[in-house]
């Protein structure tokens, strides 16, 4: 033992040294948790110390929403798509077919889809007799010869003009 006595002084202070260099270690340490903790918090919007699992669940209550949107995305394009074949266009035109009946009871109806697809609908009054007649429209282009209110309903429908 009278061999380390000499050494003594020196290993007291090489465990002070030591001792120092791991509470400076330590200190800094427990600045970074506290700093990683508060970007932490902040990155998870809490900042008011609420557990993680409460962070968690409303990171799984966000996805279900997200999963709810991307389901109606995909109805909403159905309904889309569904719509494009509807009738939605109108256009309907009022006139007196035959001088002798001295009122507006013909008519030229269009009714067309967003495409351009569908019929023309002509009603002719006369004091004895109404006729209909039923024209097929393609793309927005009569299949049969067309009458001037007939061109005009279409017209109407297509939103070329207005009554």
């Amino acid at each position: 033992m009278d061999l380390l006595t000499p050494y003594l002084p020196y290993a007291a202070v090489a465990g002070l040294v030591f001792a120092a260099v791991l509470l400076l270690l330590t200190l800094s340490l427990r600045a970074e948790v506290r700093r990683l903790d508060s970007r932490f918090k902040r990155l998870a919007g809490t900042g008011d110390g609420q557990e993680l699992a409460t962070v968690l669940e409303r990171f799984r209550d966000i996805k279900e929403v997200k999963d709810t949107v991307d389901r109606m995305e995909e109805k909403m394009a159905d309904i889309l798509q569904y719509l494009e074949g509807t009738l939605c266009r109108v256009g309907m035109v009022r006139f007196n077919a035959f001088p002798d009946t001295g009122s507006d009871l013909s008519f030229a109806l269009a009714v067309l889809s967003k495409g351009g697809d569908g019929f023309i609908l002509t009603s002719l009054y006369a004091r004895d007799e109404t006729r209909i007649f039923l024209k097929p429209v393609k793309r927005a282009k009569a299949l049969h010869r067309l009458s001037e209110e007939e061109e005009k309903a279409l017209e109407i429908a297509l939103g070329l003009v207005t009554e």
